[in-house]
């Protein structure tokens, strides 16, 4: 395209003339969308728009499925029209798939020597060498790949990167409407998934009632776990299965409710908690019971929370949870036969649970890191619908970890006191820093239990450095925006680290304190007068 051949051609051409003439412009989108009528045929004019603005010979829309587990072509300039809403693949498979599955853009020159290549041979994409794929994300939440590709084999350049990120912003409210709206998913599939993944069906008499009359006996085996559970359906079966029972109008009714009671806006939070809408409540803890489906509670702390998270739900009170996803949850017990106790771990599958991606303000997926004096702790994050409110779960198994780090929220109250630290260094400290990669700024910290408690210190640095005051001055005023509660009120309820490990893992905090060993250490002393014990109850 000449446009493309002159921003090759003229390497001194102004950054702005050639962001225009990339960029979808909203009035043109807008315009498109007058002439197409449906958001499916919106998204064929935009496809065929993007392809001539950026030279290629392939521009494709993929949508994510209700199972955010398989992507259907719903557009394309370039591959075979007659795959639009038939051809299928999973986020683990081909280059689309790795966009989804990163929520990242991938560009490739040769595809074919890409580990990730696979070819669909129905598409007709055999031809095509270069790939440049970017996810589609609108308000948060993935909606589905936007992907150009050319015959002759091209290097993206990162400018040419970007203003596709920008196109797909413009693009991704379409993409949206599209899933919802067009028939590419069948009603009822869409909104039994829609149910699946937000966990209010678990407190939700007639919604568990929905997954467990489809299939009894394995609704029981899969521990009462409705995204394992539709999994297993194929869509003809599942269509059959509910004529059979006549299930749909069940199903429209729960998901009817599951609407009203989302959009519903006079609760009583609208009425006495208005002031927490811009900034809300944090609820910190190391444990969530929510349902025996994801793992990551052991007993009544957990359930303390998770019972603390859907109150805030039904009352529409604004509160975020923050936790850790632990891949092996809590050890399942049980007893030989001479009465001794054995404890066994099982592998947790991601793709079973009720979690998506936690994609931040920025429109990429939030990863937050932490420096201690022996290197960085890295970790993803997760997010969790939990009817109004969202759980953000902190997973460490992430690239650039130290093996033993990428274990280290493997398991629930595991290991010795080096994870334990480094545990809930990565809930308190990197739950706060992710809360700010999602826009997040809360107007209080509740702390559930002292696990969570190296949170103040980083909010008393992020004040330092917001306000520009001194560590002095910004302790106070975070101090009156945290509440701390205790659901163990015993000894072994309170973790204590000594001197070298809480140096190890605060020093750099500390630094940035500008506070003397001595000084930090007397923000958590159980006992000034005994061994020189940090405290984290008493820190908080």
């Amino acid at each position: 395209m000449d446009q493309h051949q002159e921003a090759v051609e003229d390497p001194e051409q102004d950054l702005s003339s050639r962001d225009a003439s990339y960029v979808l412009r909203l009035d043109e989108i807008a315009n498109l969308a007058a002439e197409g009528g449906k958001p499916a045929e919106t998204l064929m004019n935009v496809v065929a728009l993007i392809a001539g603005r950026f030279g290629t010979d392939v521009c494709s829309a993929y949508l994510l499925e209700p199972d955010r587990a398989n992507l259907v072509l719903a557009a394309t300039l370039g591959l075979r029209r007659e795959c639009i809403g038939t051809l299928r693949m999973g986020i683990h498979e081909g280059l689309a798939g790795l966009v989804a599955e990163q929520v990242r853009p991938v560009a490739v020159e040769q595809v074919k020597k890409h580990p990730r290549f696979k070819y669909f041979k129905e598409s007709g994409e055999d031809a095509y060498q270069s790939f440049l794929g970017v996810p589609l994300v609108d308000r948060g939440v993935l909606q589905g790949v936007l992907v150009v590709q050319t015959v002759e084999a091209r290097a993206f350049p990162e400018d040419e990167i970007r203003m596709l990120i920008e196109a797909a912003t413009q693009v991704a409210p379409v993409v949206s409407e599209a899933r919802t709206l067009d028939r590419f998913i069948v009603p009822s599939q869409e909104r039994l998934w829609a149910l699946a993944r937000n966990l209010w069906w678990s407190w939700d008499h007639d919604s568990a009632g929905l997954f467990h009359d489809l299939d009894p006996v394995r609704w029981r085996e899969l521990n009462h776990n409705p995204v394992s559970l539709l999994g297993e359906f194929p869509l003809a079966k599942l269509e059959t299965r509910a004529a059979e029972l006549v299930l749909h109008s069940r199903i429209n009714y729960a998901y009817r409710r599951l609407l009203e009671y989302q959009e519903a806006d006079r609760t009583w939070g609208a009425r006495h908690a208005g002031i927490l809408r811009t900034r809300p409540v944090a609820y910190f803890s190391a444990e969530f019971g929510l349902h025996e489906s994801l793992p990551v509670y052991s007993g009544g702390l957990g359930v303390l929370a998770g019972d603390h998270i859907k109150s805030a739900s039904d009352l529409d009170i604004p509160l975020v949870g923050v936790g850790l996803f632990y891949g092996q949850g809590y050890f399942r017990q049980r007893l030989d036969r001479d009465g001794w106790q054995h404890e066994e771990y099982l592998e947790t599958d991601v793709t079973h649970l009720p979690m998506e991606t936690a994609i931040g303000k920025n429109g990429q997926p939030v990863v937050v890191q932490i420096d201690t004096r022996a290197g960085s702790i890295r970790a993803k994050v997760w997010r969790v619908k939990v009817g109004r409110c969202d759980l953000f779960l902190l997973d460490s198994d992430v690239e650039g970890n130290h093996p033993h780090d990428r274990e280290l929220t493997s398991r629930l109250y595991g290991g010795d006191r080096r994870i334990r630290i480094r545990q809930e260094l990565l809930l308190g400290v990197g739950g706060l820093r992710a809360l700010r990669q999602l826009g997040i700024q809360p107007g209080v910290l509740h702390l559930n239990e002292g696990h969570s408690g190296f949170a103040v210190l980083d909010a008393v640095r992020m004040r330092m450095e917001d306000e520009d005051i001194s560590f002095e001055r910004a302790v106070p005023r975070v101090s009156r925006e945290v509440v701390f509660t205790t659901h163990t009120p015993v000894p072994a309820g309170h973790d204590r680290f000594d001197a070298d490990l809480i140096e190890e893992h605060l020093g750099p905090l500390r630094d940035s304190f500008a506070l003397s060993k001595e000084s930090f250490l007397g923000l958590g002393p159980e006992n000034p007068t005994v061994a020189k014990l940090f405290c984290m109850t008493v820190l908080v």
